[in-house]
């Protein structure tokens, strides 16, 4: 067990260490979940997400360092966010949604701009405020935290029904995937990034048809005349 807890964390059990490195893996895992269920416009995919997030970030923090909260929290209230955003929208079945996709314009990008710059601050934390982020050999972190805060953001995108958010949700994975894999990643969270890859396109091809807004407004007013 120790071996094959080494092989796929790249850390000896019961470390620190190790124990961090297998929750953020297990934080990622429930992700790519989150994506396939939200891929299908289920419900259970933001409880999945919501689980992640609790799963990873939230439990680091309470276990190790308090001061985590400070971006593991918003992670979690923006997947609360979708949630609330996807009741929204009428059940197509039993935990499904009738999504409808909206116009990606300005709005949207300013959203997605000002989510990923507070987001990647949260995140830096005291390496912002005390100046080490600007300091060099820190591009690898601020990647990372940018891929990461760029996921998060696609989330709720997707929650708003904005179709380009899948794509960015697999740039955002992509960028994570290079910048761990330049460090001597574990097997399980490298594997899982690139499974977030896979499953953020499979969203994207899997929303190709869903109808856009000023359609289903149209649709419902013909439904509606006598």
């Amino acid at each position: 067990m120790e071996e094959l807890f080494f092989n796929l964390f790249s850390q000896l059990p019961g470390t620190q260490s190790g124990t961090q490195v297998a929750l953020f893996s297990l934080s990622a895992l429930l992700s790519v979940i989150a994506c396939l269920l939200l891929a299908h416009r289920n419900d259970l995919g933001w409880w999945a997400q919501m689980l992640s997030v609790f799963a990873g970030p939230l439990v680091i923090a309470l276990q190790y360092d308090l001061k985590l909260l400070i971006y593991a929290l918003p992670y979690f209230i923006l997947a609360a966010f979708g949630l609330w955003r996807f009741s929204r929208y009428e059940f197509q079945g039993k935990f499904t949604r009738k999504v409808t996709l909206g116009t990606f314009g300005p709005g949207a990008w300013a959203l997605s701009v000002i989510l990923v710059a507070v987001l990647t601050a949260l995140h830096l934390g005291e390496m912002l405020t005390s100046g080490f982020a600007f300091t060099a050999g820190t591009s690898v972190i601020w990647v990372s935290f940018l891929a990461e805060a760029l996921v998060i953001t696609s989330f709720v995108l997707i929650a708003c029904g904005w179709r380009p958010g899948w794509l960015l949700m697999a740039l955002g994975s992509l960028a994570y995937v290079v910048a761990i894999f330049s460090n001597n990643p574990a097997l399980a969270l490298l594997g899982t990034w690139v499974f977030m890859v896979l499953a953020s396109l499979y969203g994207w091809w899997a929303w190709r048809k869903l109808p856009r807004r000023t359609d289903a407004a149209a649709e419902a007013a013909l439904e509606t005349q006598p």
